[in-house]
């Protein structure tokens, strides 16, 4: 089992590979707000589990097994913060908070709650529900 830190920096590997194309050591620590030392230590950590591909100075790229951990996290993260932001918290908060629940819920859970927040976008569902979620 990984640890949350470890899901964390997948999760910003993945998010920054499919903003920007690539990944460097300065943009993980910036996407974490960590030192280009931390980011360098987990790397190599990284590596040794054979989740990522990384040579000191040079680009980092995520193997098979971490680009399915970092999308599934990210997937995670995103569910969790279109439900928050649905039940009307504040888009700083639901960040905050999706980070922290999203390692705690079993794929089972994240997948019933996809299909939750799928039901409550569409516009019959959410007149419905909208007078109690205000």
């Amino acid at each position: 089992m990984l640890t949350e830190r470890v899901e964390d920096y997948l999760e910003a590997i993945y998010g920054i590979r499919v903003t920007k194309g690539y990944v460097r050591v300065k943009d993980v620590a910036k996407a974490l707000g960590v030192q280009y030392s931390s980011v360098t230590e987990m790397m190599k950590k990284l590596k040794a589990l054979r989740l990522v591909h990384y040579e000191k100075y040079g680009g980092i790229v995520l193997t098979e097994e971490g680009e399915e951990v970092g999308r599934s996290v990210k997937d995670r993260h995103d569910t969790l913060c279109r439900l928050l932001s649905l039940a009307g918290v504040p888009a700083e908060s639901s960040a905050k908070d999706a980070c922290a629940m999203e390692h705690h819920l079993s794929p089972r859970s994240i997948e019933q709650l996809k299909k939750l927040v799928i039901a409550l976008e569409t516009d019959e569902i959410r007149g419905l529900l909208g007078r109690y979620l205000d």
